[in-house]
């Protein structure tokens, strides 16, 4: 296995048969903007060069791919759908492998803890606030779950506005910015900006859900040697989170 494909070691009590990999920016052959293992096909890089670093990622198998719209859908993937449209997925097929691509949103890897069924899912503030978390864990069955929460935009870089704030009914995970904090040039000066802290408030739905949750804390803007991030650089590339059970 290529090393750099798979820096992210998830901090969780996993059973033995759950193995996770996720692809960081490094080590493929797309140029710039998209350096170099970018994994998405929708943003405009070189389909050769993304099926290229696609076929280099090292699972057991063609990953079962979505076409995500930031929506509180949950894919069987095990009962053959041709419409892939959603943001999370799930499988009780040994060696199936899940997949979802992020770069600020945040992957959410589940497994049971007896290692019978796996899911993912993708969630950014719209899906949060869709109830895409809820979808997955109801789609998982009510038994034992955890969670492990990959890299994401962290609240130092992601400011929202008040429209994003009243999304949610819990306020945890936002904290007004001051008058002084210099905001994006096409953002609404006159709105209320926040701090969203995207790790918190999924954390939060998912210990009201039951979920133990593990992961957390690593910024994907803050670390632009690793992590590709659409809020940094507009036009950029895809990581991706993969699971699987053996």
């Amino acid at each position: 296995m290529n090393r750099q494909m798979a820096s992210l070691e998830p901090d969780w009590p996993a059973p033995l048969n759950i193995k996770v990999l996720f692809s960081d920016r490094r080590g493929g052959c797309s140029h710039v903007p998209y350096a170099s293992l970018n994994l998405g096909s929708h943003v405009g890089d070189d389909p050769v060069l993304v099926a290229r670093n696609r076929a280099s990622i090292d699972v057991p198998g063609e990953p079962y791919w979505l076409e995500q719209t930031h929506s509180d859908i949950c894919i069987n993937a095990d009962v053959g759908a041709t419409d892939r449209r959603g943001d999370a997925s799930i499988t009780r097929e040994q060696g199936k492998v899940l997949a979802i691509m992020v770069a600020d949103c945040l992957p959410i890897m589940f497994t049971s803890r007896g290692g019978d069924i796996v899911g993912v899912a993708h969630a950014g503030w719209r899906g949060l606030a869709n109830g895409v978390l809820s979808s997955t864990v109801m789609a998982l069955g009510s038994g034992s779950l955890l969670a492990w929460m990959g890299p994401a935009i962290g609240p130092c870089h992601y400011t929202v506005g008040e429209h994003v704030r009243a999304s949610f009914s819990s306020g945890r995970g936002f904290v007004k910015r001051s008058e002084d904090t210099k905001y994006p040039a096409n953002s609404d000066s006159t709105e209320s900006k926040f701090s969203m802290d995207l790790y918190a408030i999924a954390e939060e739905q998912l210990q009201s859900l039951g979920v133990e949750v593990y992961g957390g804390g690593l910024c994907t803007y803050c670390d632009s040697a690793r992590f590709f991030s659409y809020r940094r650089d507009g036009v950029t590339g895809r990581m991706g989170g993969f699971i699987w059970m053996e």
